[in-house]
């Protein structure tokens, strides 16, 4: 029985003193209480009171050990709305335009997959049903905007295995899930017509060891109930080019790669979804995923990065989950612009760049040069700073109408920003026919010496596309 241990250590030497009566020295003695389930503060919504908490709420049991969370792993409203879709589409058509191939690796719920696993009185709430047909209808409209996606709905429900597709008390898959879905994606990426003119290898995935899960869903468990499950191993994998002697630039290290992997932890070198993709594929996958950078960090570094921009590949392959909110207007306000790489080679419409203190900073006013006409709904702002290493920037763009907008630009401290945030002006509403009269920055805390912000306003790449986007929003 996968049971919860108070004191797992105790447990070992509880036991090593019952099979060794004779021995002398004295070892300390633990108490060891098995729990069967979850506590009372488990079902507690107030007790998810930190951002890790309420990632994994709220907590049931499952059988034989598993733990489930009810909002990520039970829901049923899969999908977006006609604008996410919308925002998803204009940002494929960017894509596209570049030349690059969009594939979605839209994860599957553990509710879908592993239902077995719950307990009568919970497969009886759980609406599978519903949650698989909203499933199949979002990778349907996936395909009806022009991104490629598998379709995982045959892997769901499954009975049996030796191996679960996903481990009992974590949010991760294990290393069979990572295979089975990347037969999947493979067979998705054969049918996109530049696969053909791909290099093909041939790529063989060995057994190297053990993976180990300490369980994310029960380290959160364990601080609401103050005690820890056991951890949970399985098969570890890694995948190889057959002729060893072609060298390891088979394995996507070159940044002319075709196929670029982005993706979340799931897609994270534990787990060797980016092997199996290479081995049932037999292309190289250059591997870009963020560990815990969401569902926005790897797209946003892979645009950013000068192999990108100068060398783009012939697909993005893009894993993430289904409880990520794929309408966040924010995202495409950075990722759309940064596909052609924000207002780098346009004319400068207005520039400056500034030296920061303390608080506010006045990088742009228009009319310094000559009142420009600056419709919002038209122009992108590109901010550089000095240092790289700045990963949070709030700016607040002012219009002569009186009007501003208080905009935070963040990104996950895991990737390589370079200091650089580009973001389109508000284009939705009556926002989109405002002129711009400003830029204010305020200064990170604590600022770095010397740091200095240099910005710029240039005419969007999309224009038309957007106005046209606009009216159907």
């Amino acid at each position: 029985m996968n049971a919860l241990l108070r004191a797992r250590h105790g447990l070992a030497l509880g036991l090593l003193l019952a099979t060794t009566p004779t021995v002398a020295a004295q070892f300390p003695t633990y108490e060891i209480e098995l729990i069967d389930g979850l506590c009372p503060a488990a079902a507690d919504p107030a007790r998810y009171d930190t951002k890790e908490l309420q990632f994994h709420f709220s907590l049931i049991d499952g059988q034989d050990g598993w733990l489930f969370r009810t909002k990520n792993d039970l829901r049923t409203d899969i999908g977006t709305s006609p604008q996410g879709y919308a925002q998803l589409k204009r940002f494929r058509d960017a894509l596209k335009a570049r030349g690059v191939e969009l594939l979605v690796v839209f994860q599957p719920t553990k509710g879908l997959v592993n239902r077995e696993k719950l307990t009568p009185e919970w497969q009886a709430k759980y609406d599978w049903e519903t949650a698989r047909a909203n499933y199949i209808k979002t990778i349907e409209q996936f395909r009806k905007i022009g991104i490629w996606a598998a379709d995982y709905s045959p892997l769901f429900d499954e009975h049996h295995q030796e191996t679960n597709f996903f481990f009992k008390d974590d949010h991760h898959w294990t290393s069979r899930g990572a295979r089975e879905t990347a037969k999947l994606t493979a067979e998705v990426l054969k049918q996109i017509p530049a696969y053909a003119d791909m290099p093909k290898k041939e790529f063989v995935t060995k057994r190297v060891g053990i993976l180990g899960s300490p369980g994310s869903s029960g380290e959160a468990a364990g601080k609401l109930c103050n005690n820890s499950y056991d951890t949970e191993y399985v098969d570890r994998f890694a995948t190889e080019p057959a002729d060893e002697s072609s060298g390891d630039s088979l394995f996507g290290d070159e940044p002319t790669s075709d196929v670029v992997l982005v993706g979340t932890s799931n897609s994270g070198v534990a787990y060797n979804f980016s092997g199996y993709l290479e081995q049932y594929s037999g292309v190289p996958v250059m591997n870009m995923a963020v560990t815990g950078g969401g569902y926005e960090a790897a797209m946003l570094q892979l645009l950013a990065s000068d192999e990108f921009q100068k060398n783009p590949p012939k697909v993005v392959v893009w894993e993430f989950a289904t409880h990520y909110d794929m309408s966040l207007r924010d995202f495409y306000r950075q990722a759309v612009p940064m596909v052609n790489n924000g207002c780098a080679g346009q004319p400068a419409l207005m520039s400056n760049k500034v030296k920061l203190h303390q608080g506010n900073n006045q990088v742009l006013l228009n009319g310094t040069n000559g009142l420009k006409e600056l419709r919002s709904a038209d122009h992108m702002i590109d901010l550089r700073f000095s240092d790289p290493s700045i990963h949070e920037a709030k700016t607040t763009v002012w219009y002569f109408s009186g009007r501003k907008e208080g905009y935070k630009l963040e990104q996950s401290d895991r990737i390589d920003t370079g200091g650089r945030y580009v973001f389109e002006l508000r284009d939705e509403g009556d926002w989109a026919d405002l002129t711009l009269m400003g830029l204010e920055v305020e200064a990170p805390e604590n600022t770095p010496e010397g740091l200095t912000v240099e910005a710029t306003v240039c005419k969007r790449h999309d224009m038309g596309g957007r106005q046209r986007l606009a009216r159907n929003d």
